[in-house]
């Protein structure tokens, strides 16, 4: 008989199988081979992320990391999970695995460069496994032998139950050492690693949830931001006035206006006449909206620099006064009448909405936990496959395989439905004194949209923007009806789940009166019989998967419509040096700059819809140009055209959000605890 509980011994042996021996002891080649066949498992029961534009920034990322390494003879690869938890880990033979959550965590380019280099740091100092890498494997291979694995891996609590050794403290201050080299050398920012150690201790102050796995298996944030800070990379009294200029410079180039701000702030402190740095602040003072107070500090460049700077400072001058003449042409009308009451009315519409969003997404908790309570019984009917030797080509070899299928597509369905970044936990409400969640950020849309009208005269940097209103009113009120349907979407795939293990149910008790003949095997009767039930459980189970994929997809186009009017409001198609800033930063992204400044405003299109155009090129190998007329022929908005070529909405919500955080990563605030102290003194980084 197939035994179904899951014995303590059995677990051991498991890990004991997925944990290599010590790596000074194994060759190169046996470390790669390990890790291979690591990866098989994880691969097979894991959902990959396939987009190939996010895993084109993850590996372009990674691989300017790695042509720093010491390790040549490693083949150097990386993979994204589909998981909300902010987690990574590295297992041997250069395998580094990033699950989703972390990378919708982190604030920039610099701060997934820190995590890569982490895990990366294990590998080159041949640590034996990460510990957070054994977690990882065996809540995945423990998937084989009871489907259930992130419910096993809650109620089991196998980490704090002593099962797996811990690194060591001086391996991951290895590994966190290690990495920080690698950053710099590929010139990443190293203070990022910093910055990424405060935003989790920020999480782990408020105890949240999505942080929890990473805090199991990786040191206190605290206490490595405490080493880092001991090493030269992040020791301000060595680095020079001039040094500090290059970052700002190199954050420029990257889009990071305000990390540039707040360098040439601390060099102008003490320098107050640096003319190099006024004139590197003017341009980030532009680029963050700040047209009256770029003028003044180019004004002071150029009275004050050589005669290099002075030119420099001159035309930048010449070029904003350019744009004040255009921006009084483009905003010379009146705003229109009814514009204030159109936005009023819309507001009052997506309130309505939400009363209606909110009460769907909190059925869809109740069925969450129904759900859930129902796993938790059925576990415990998971026969133990794990000393089965099911030879290959055997019944019992297909068994396993359809278990594994069953635990991809319902973990793949829980993720979609149950973690904090889907529909369900993720539209919040609206509810007074209880505003959360993406009901919330449109209704701060909203109010930002209105403010301009409460002042008198209305700013000309806001009537310049009315133009773009209708269309941005249109996304929101898609976003509504995108949310709606997301949450009914989710809802359909946990019923399809509750009718699923029902199936599954009935599966496992038949399963249960198998008997293993001497070959090993269990008797073509047997299996004639299981056979067209575990196919109806995998089919049932794949049908919640898709659903609940359909339902996060419609999720993440709303979210990319969010910020698609975000981007708008930042002001930054009032002019044509406000709109070059985002050109810019969309070339150094997605190799290209979008549309020009004159075609954008012919077009009648906003810099949201360009920004979200040049991401849908980018990813289906197309141009903005052919993504914003395909847009117009078919009388579809930008955002419906990537949907149309089924690209992934998730990754298009990454990426826009990356360039809205380019103009409002604000470091101060993002460091800032719920007590109002830094999480990190800016100080000691030198900002």
């Amino acid at each position: 008989m197939l035994r179904r509980t899951i014995p303590l011994f059995a677990i051991i042996s498991l890990l004991s199988a997925i944990c290599p021996a010590p790596a000074p002891a194994m060759s190169t080649q046996a470390e790669i081979a390990a890790g291979q066949a690591e990866d098989q498992q994880i691969v097979a029961s894991s959902v990959i992320e396939t987009d190939p534009l996010l895993n084109a920034y993850v590996a372009g990322i990674a691989g300017n990391l790695w042509n720093q390494v010491a390790r040549k003879d490693v083949p150097y690869s990386v993979k994204i999970i589909k998981d909300s938890q902010i987690n990574s880990f590295a297992t041997l033979g250069g395998f580094v695995y990033i699950n989703e959550g972390l990378i919708d965590f982190v604030q920039s380019d610099d701060e997934l460069a820190s995590v890569i280099g982490h895990e990366t740091g294990h590998i080159e100092r041949r640590h034996v496994i990460t510990t957070n890498s054994k977690a990882e494997i065996l809540n995945i291979l423990f998937g084989i032998a009871s489907i259930f694995s992130p419910i096993v891996y809650e109620l089991g609590g196998l980490a704090e139950a002593g099962i797996m050794a811990k690194v060591s403290r001086e391996d991951e201050i290895q590994a966190d050492r290690y990495g920080l080299q690698l950053m710099s050398r590929a010139g990443y920012d190293p203070e990022s690693m910093v910055t990424m150690m405060a935003h989790l201790g920020v999480l782990e102050e408020e105890h949240d949830d999505a942080v929890s796995k990473y805090l199991e298996d990786h040191p206190n944030p605290a206490a490595r931001v405490a080493h880092l800070m001991g090493y030269p990379e992040l020791d301000p009294t060595t680095v020079t006035a001039q040094q500090v200029l290059v970052q700002a410079s190199s954050d420029e180039e990257r889009a990071r206006y305000d990390f540039a701000r707040l360098r040439l702030d601390q060099v102008l402190k003490k320098d107050p006449q640096n003319p190099e740095a006024l004139l590197e602040l003017g341009q980030s003072e532009l680029a963050l909206g700040l047209p009256n107070k770029s003028e003044q500090t180019m004004a002071e460049a150029a009275q004050l620099g050589s005669p290099a700077t002075r030119a420099a400072a001159n035309q930048q001058i010449t070029a904003l006064r350019k744009m004040e003449v255009q921006q009084v042409r483009l905003t010379k009308a009146d705003p229109p009448g009814n514009l204030q009451s159109t936005v009023t009315a819309a507001q009052a519409n997506h309130y309505a909405n939400a009363t209606e969003i909110a009460a769907r997404a909190a059925e869809g908790k109740d069925q969450i936990k129904a759900v859930r309570n129902r796993i938790d019984t059925l576990q415990y009917e998971v026969p133990d496959l794990s000393r089965v030797n099911a030879k290959r080509g055997s019944r019992v070899e297909a068994i396993v395989k359809n278990l594994t299928s069953m635990a991809r597509s319902l973990n793949s369905a829980l993720q979609d439905t149950g973690s904090d970044t889907s529909p369900i936990e993720g539209v919040g409400t609206l509810e007074k004194d209880k505003e959360t969640g993406s009901l919330k950020d449109s209704a701060d849309i909203y109010k930002e949209m209105l403010a301009p009208f409460a002042l008198t005269p209305v700013p000309t940097e806001s009537v310049a923007l009315f133009p773009s209103y209708p269309q941005m009113l249109g996304e929101l009120s898609r976003a509504d009806a995108e949310m709606l349907r997301s949450v009914d979407a989710a809802r359909a795939s946990l019923t399809i789940l509750d009718q699923s293990l029902g199936d599954l149910d009935e599966f496992l008790k038949e399963l249960d009166h198998a008997q293993l003949g001497f070959s090993g095997d269990i008797t073509p009767t047997e299996y004639a019989v299981l056979k067209p039930m575990m196919q109806k459980c995998v089919d049932d189970f794949n049908s919640a998967a898709t659903a609940a994929s359909q339902g996060e997809q419609l999720y993440n186009f709303a979210r990319s419509r969010q910020l698609s009017t975000r981007i708008t409001l930042l002001g930054l198609g009032t002019s044509p040096q406000l709109y070059s800033t985002l050109q810019y930063a969309l070339q150094q992204r997605f190799g290209s700059s979008g549309v020009d400044y004159r075609t954008m405003l012919r077009d009648g299109l906003t810099p949201g819809e360009v920004t979200a155009a040049t991401i849908i090129a980018a990813d289906i190998k197309s141009t903005p140009e052919s993504v914003i007329t395909e847009a117009k022929s078919s009388g579809q908005t930008v955002i419906d055209v990537a949907n149309a070529h089924k690209m992934h909405a998730w990754p298009l919500e990454i990426f826009m959000g990356l360039v809205y955080l380019d103009y409002t990563d604000d470091p101060l605030k993002e460091l800032r605890q719920a007590d109002g102290t830094l999480a990190v003194d800016l100080g000691k980084l030198g900002l």
